[in-house]
């Protein structure tokens, strides 16, 4: 009896703390895909930096669809690439004897020297570790932003100083061109310009002849015809503001999947935000294009979307679908409405199947935007 007493005085204390801990619940984090984490929240606007910084990876213009690391640029996605050098590390090449050709182009920065045209699979990082400019100073000098838009063809200004350190995975394009500013001369003072004085004429005398008047032609009269007058087109304006957008797009889209909405279009949290929706099923089932279109980028350049396909259709839309499993079709490729682009999968940085779906608008210029895709979704 003694033994039990001296047991329970010691084993009672010691299962009461560990009752009192299992009650007790740890708080749960969100959790959610890591190329949303560590995003700057989006209403407060970061400033320019001439300095080379990280800045989140581009997007694909036309998506590449190009900018920022959940989703679009037009032609190519952009890769992660590593922070830019600095722009006072990078070795000085001799300029090359033969003169380079001029471009005439506006300029809307005094310190634009040169111009580089954007060639496929090219991204801003690419352009600034060839040139040693610091990304920032390319933002800057082309009004872009970390989530603007690019694609092929695209002229890029490039600084005076910036020098070409040649061909790159990510800037395979030819040498830069010297860019030729377009100054207004109007007011420019002409020198005057003194006309030859007139030789003096020295008329001969010229026998006269009898003047013959020919007959008068009569006027022939020509019924008029009647042509039908085709219709003046006006051209489309397209809305810029969120509201038009929505009407413009209401009942245009279908659902790629059908599926539980995983993470939600937004701001999240301080540092994590969503530029679409993620969509989660089973992995292999089909994922299907919105709305018809021309695909304009197959790839996986950027590492956390995994395998991702964007898509241009009419009026400045643009839909993208990563994480894919499989991809069926290819850039240049056009597709119908509730056609198959691929299937569920869990490439990128996911856990689990899951569909990462974006839709972007763009009235006229090159820099397609993201907004809530539930808003045109039925």
């Amino acid at each position: 009896m003694r033994t039990f007493k001296r047991i329970s005085v010691f084993v009672l204390p010691v299962v009461t703390a560990a009752a009192l801990s299992a009650c007790t619940v740890m708080p749960q984090t969100p959790k959610y895909p890591i190329y949303m984490e560590n995003r700057p929240v989006a209403e407060a606007p970061q400033p320019a930096s001439a300095e080379p910084s990280p800045a989140p990876v581009e997007e694909p213009t036309g998506i590449q669809p190009l900018g920022s690391k959940g989703g679009i640029t037009t032609t190519e996605l952009p890769p992660p690439p590593p922070p830019p050098p600095p722009a006072n590390t990078v070795a000085t090449k001799p300029a090359p004897s033969a003169p380079k050709p001029t471009a005439t182009l506006p300029v809307h920065d005094s310190r634009a020297g040169f111009v580089y045209t954007l060639q496929a699979k090219d991204t801003l990082f690419g352009v600034s570790r060839r040139f040693g400019v610091p990304v920032q100073t390319l933002y800057k000098m082309n009004g872009l932003a970390s989530d603007s838009v690019t694609h092929i063809g695209q002229k890029i200004l490039l600084p005076e100083g910036a020098k070409d350190k040649g061909v790159e995975a990510y800037a395979s394009g030819p040498a830069p061109e010297r860019v030729k500013a377009v100054v207004a001369q109007a007011d420019a003072p002409k020198p005057a310009v003194t006309p030859p004085a007139p030789k003096p004429v020295v008329s001969a005398p010229v026998a006269t002849a009898p003047v013959v008047t020919p007959p008068v032609a009569k006027p022939v009269v020509t019924a008029p015809t009647s042509a039908p007058s085709k219709p003046v087109e006006t051209p489309k304006t397209l809305p810029s503001d969120t509201a038009g957008i929505v009407k413009l797009g209401k009942g245009r889209f279908v659902w790629p999947y059908k599926g539980n909405v995983l993470v939600r279009y937004g701001q999240l949290a301080p540092n994590v935000r969503n530029d679409g929706i993620n969509i989660g099923g089973p992995e292999g089932v089909d994922i299907v294009a919105a709305d018809e279109g021309t695909v304009v980028y197959v790839g996986d350049q950027v590492k956390e979307l995994g395998n991702t396909v964007y898509i241009r259709h009419a009026d400045g839309f643009y839909t993208g679908y990563s994480h894919l499993g499989k991809v069926s079709v290819k850039s240049g490729q056009k597709v119908a409405q509730g056609q198959a682009v691929g299937t569920m999968g869990k490439s990128g940085a996911v856990d689990r199947p899951q569909l990462h779906f974006e839709v972007r608008y763009t009235p006229s210029s090159e820099i397609a935007k993201p907004f809530d895709p539930t808003l045109v979704l039925p």
